[in-house]
């Protein structure tokens, strides 16, 4: 399993950034066509998100909180179909100065067995959620900022 990991610092206060990260409306976007929990967001509660493709296929991700502390720690397991593997997706919030430090983490197997791998096709995976990473706490950094 690998650690994907990245961080920014976010000029808002552990608490606005946690009530966001932690809502269902975070998990909203272009291709989020709906998103239903089966109670209010706790740990233990389990999400449905239904996703649409490029190609209009509608597909539904199940996922369960599997941690939450207020303000310092949000996570999530989200299931997979085999051959992909489960990923667990952590933010960390830590007060850093007039800001937040928030780290984004994700354990995932990059190549389930069974899959075709090449040398190196690990790490180039990574970068790319690396990179996809970074670019979705900048996001969240501009939303939260104003």
């Amino acid at each position: 399993m690998a650690l994907i990991e990245t961080s920014i610092k976010i000029n808002a206060t552990p608490e606005k950034i946690f009530s966001y990260v932690s809502s269902l409306d975070s998990l909203k976007n272009e291709y989020v066509v709906g998103v239903e929990a089966d109670g209010p967001v706790k740990l233990g509660t389990k999400i449905k998100t239904k996703v649409k493709a490029m190609n209009g296929v509608e597909n539904v991700i199940t996922s369960e909180v599997i941690a939450y502390e207020v303000n310092k720690l949000f996570g999530t397991k989200t299931f997979a179909a085999p051959p992909a593997s489960d990923v667990v997706s952590t933010y960390i919030l830590e007060a850093d100065g007039s800001g937040t430090k928030v780290t984004m983490q994700t354990e995932a197997v990059l190549v389930p067995a069974g899959m075709p791998s090449m040398p190196g096709m690990e790490d180039m995976m990574k970068k790319q959620m690396v990179a996809g990473y970074e670019a979705a706490l900048a996001a969240l950094k501009k939303k939260l900022e104003g």
